[in-house]
Order: structure tokens, then sequence, then C-alpha cells
């Protein structure tokens, strides 16, 4: 009987990739693939370490796991590895705490360290490490959704409140060839959809030459791949108008939708925070891409609460973001996090500040989207229709990202692409 191993995720895109390129290879290597909740002899948690809650959340899903497999060991690796080991050797069922740098050897450090009463511990100095690691999709299991394709690792921006260059290490990308066959893999199993993600893809620079735009060229030709997606992507250093001629190209697989990080609208608070643009910069780049793809979906990140960020400096990026073109904001509150420039400042809002901005800008990204939606509403569009729900209607996404429910359609049309037409604002809409 084949052994069963469990396989959770935990924070962005770039873990999730590598999270199915581990299940991938324990598959090759024999192991069945157990469903998290269900009885599996070991797990591997790939862990997040970007805030307090990423933390509290890694511990809960080791706690779960040991809940239901008392006797089964536990391997955690990803950014809580990295940074918070010490505090993972003292879990009793943890038995590998394997950092990002050894990711990639997972399967092999489990198998040659057997589990003993204390827990094996591989964790290199990630800063050190110049080589993207092995982590590639090689399977041959079904996929049907939505797939994330790794291009890119490391960041060396050290923004003030951001842990990920001590935790990811410095910027290195995978050849433009690897990504292709890793997207060859995946679509040849099913999927249509595939976005390109990283740790900062704007510094994608494979050490043989290349760039994103010419991956996204070389993907578009990839057949059987019916949409290409790029995750966030950091300004001001990135191709926004090579991004945007194929964005408006109904015949290149980039679909009209860009993720800009902005963090913040203030200059006064994006200084504090060694960001590397003016909240002009961002304005003017957001302003562009509407004016030239007039229906592309926008969104953005925004931190709340960072240290000095006064009430005139949350409402000054409240103000801007909602006289902008966006269609959307991903929210956060400020975290301190370990080994920052943040950390040690003593001019942190309160937490209840903290969280009541970015309760209140929540709101506001919910305005900003349905406005967007107004603006959309008569359109037609297409939907690469998802899961079919109990109702018997599907779950789909537009070109734009606007997620619609689809009734009308027989079992069976999983990732077809329908012509539809776009209903006011309660996400419906009808095939043409």
């Amino acid at each position: 009987m084949k052994k069963r191993i469990s396989v959770f995720t935990l924070g962005c895109r770039v873990n999730h990739f590598e999270s199915d390129a581990i299940a991938d290879a324990a598959e090759a290597a024999g192991w069945e693939i157990a469903k998290w909740g269900d009885i599996a002899d070991a797990a591997i948690i790939n862990s997040c370490a970007l805030t307090d809650t990423a933390v509290l959340k890694t511990r809960r899903a080791i706690a779960f796991f040991s809940k239901r497999n008392p006797l089964s060991p536990v391997c955690v690796t990803g950014c809580c590895a990295q940074i918070h080991a010490d505090a993972l050797l003292k879990i009793p069922s943890v038995k590998w705490i394997i950092g990002n740098a050894h990711k990639a050897d997972c399967l092999k450090i489990m198998e040659e360290n057997p589990p003993s009463e204390k827990a094996a511990l591989f964790s290199a100095k990630i800063q050190e490490i110049r080589e993207i690691g092995a982590l590639a999709r090689c399977g041959r299991s079904p996929i049907s959704d939505r797939t994330n394709l790794k291009i890119q690792d490391g960041c060396d921006n050290f923004c003030s409140y951001c842990v990920i260059p001590l935790a990811r290490g410095l910027p290195r990308s995978r050849e433009i060839s690897d990504i292709v066959e890793d997207a060859k893999n995946i679509v040849s199993r099913g999927a249509r959809e595939i976005v390109l993600t990283g740790i900062n893809i704007a510094k994608f620079s494979p050490q043989s030459g290349g760039n994103l735009i010419g991956l996204i060229d070389e993907l578009n030709s990839v057949r059987g791949l019916l949409r290409l997606r790029i995750g966030s992507i950091e300004p001001p250093k990135f191709p926004l108008e090579e991004l945007l001629v194929r964005a408006a190209d109904k015949s290149h697989k980039l679909m009209p939708h860009l993720h800009i990080s902005a963090q913040s609208l203030s200059d006064k608070i994006l200084e504090i925070m060694r960001r590397r643009y003016r909240a002009d910069e961002f304005l003017n780049a957001v302003k562009s891409a509407r004016e030239k793809v007039p229906d592309i979906f926008l969104g953005c990140d925004i931190i709340c609460g960072h240290p000095g960020e006064g009430e005139e400096d949350y409402l000054l990026t409240r103000e801007r973001a909602l006289s902008s073109p966006l269609s959307n904001m991903h929210v956060f509150t400020f975290s301190p996090r370990p080994g920052t420039l943040a950390e040690k400042t003593d001019c942190l809002p309160p937490a209840p500040v903290r969280k009541a901005r970015a309760d209140d800008l929540r709101k506001a990204a919910e305005s900003l989207y349905k406005n967007f939606l107004k603006t959309q509403a008569g359109k037609i569009r297409t939907a690469l229709l998802e899961n079919r729900l109990p109702d018997a209607s599907y779950m789909a996404y537009t070109d734009n990202y606007i997620q619609l429910k689809i009734g009308g359609l027989p079992p069976g049309m999983k990732n077809q692409l329908v012509r539809v037409k776009l209903e006011g604002e309660a996400l419906k809409a009808s095939l043409v």
C-alpha cells in the first residue's frame, strides 16, 4: 500500500506553485497525495511569515494535522521555517524544519533523516543563495483550475516593512526554456489559464538572457493555453507599455488585468517605507493603463497603519485611491516583522487605529469595484468556465477578471470559453 502525504500551503502564489511541484515530486516518488484533513502518514506544510497572522496560521495547521494524525510526522518548510525555526523546534510533531534554500529537497531530506525526538533542521543563509532551485512541474495527474507558474524568486528592495528578503533571499530568475516546459506540462494536464508569479517579477532576468515580455510572447505560442495573467508587479521599473500593447491585443493570450503594488499613496509614507517611486508615478501608470486599455482590471495593494502614518496620510491615500482608475484594492493591516526596519520604530499607530483604517479602506475598495462593474454593464466579454455549482450554474471569470455565475449550460463545460453579456452589478451574465 502506498504511503499517503498531505501538502498544505499558506501565503503567496509562489508558495502555491512550489507546493504543487512538491506534490508532483511526491507522486513520482511513489507517495499518494492525501487531501488536507484526511488520514496521512506525513505532512508537508509550506508556510508563510509575511504577517503575525500568517505565522499563527502555520502553527494552527500543524495542530490541525497532528490532531487528526497524532502519530504522523510533520515537515515545515517555507518562510516561517526560514525565519522562526527556533519556535518550530519546540513543537513535538514537527520532525523536519526546512528553509527556503532546501525546499526543493524536502522529500529527499525526509527520506534520509527518519523522524527522531529532535527535529532535523536545514536552513542555509538564504541571502548567500544564487540559484533558484530545481522545483518544477513534472506530474501527470489532471489539473483543471487556474494554475500558478513561478518565474522568479527573491527581492533586494528591502522595504522597511518587508521580511521577504530575509526569508527568500536576493533576486534569482528561472530560465525561459524551463518555464515554457512547465507551462506545457501544466497545459497537457488540462489547465487552460496560467498566472505568472514571483516574489518580484519586475526583476525577472534569466542568466542566459531574455526578459518578461520575451517570456510572455514565448508562452503565447504554447498550444492549448487559452489565457495568461501576471501576478502582482512592483513599480516603477516594469514594462508597462509593452504589457498594455499585449493586453489590448485580442489575439494575444495575455489578459487585460494588472495588479500593481502601491502600499501607500502618500509620498511621506512611501519614503518611510523605502519604496522607489512617488504616488504620482503610480497614479500616472494606472491612468495610462485605463486610457490605453479602457476595460482593463487594475488592482493594487495598500498597507494601513505603517509606522509614521498619521490620519492625514491615511486620508490622502484613501482620497487618491477613490479618485483613481483602480478597479479594486487588497488592503493589509500593518504587522511588525522581525528583522525589518519598521519593527524598530516607536511611531507605530495603535492596533485599533490600524484595524479601523484597514476596515475603512476595504469599504472604499468595495466602492471602487462596484464602480468598475458599472462601467462593464452591457458589454460583451469572454469568460472561462470554472467549477459547476449545485444549482447547475458555473463560476467563471471574464478576461478582465470579473467573477460571474453563468447558468443555462450543460455539464462538462469546465475550462471552455464562452461569450457573455454582463448584466449590472450583480455578477450575472447571459450567453451571447
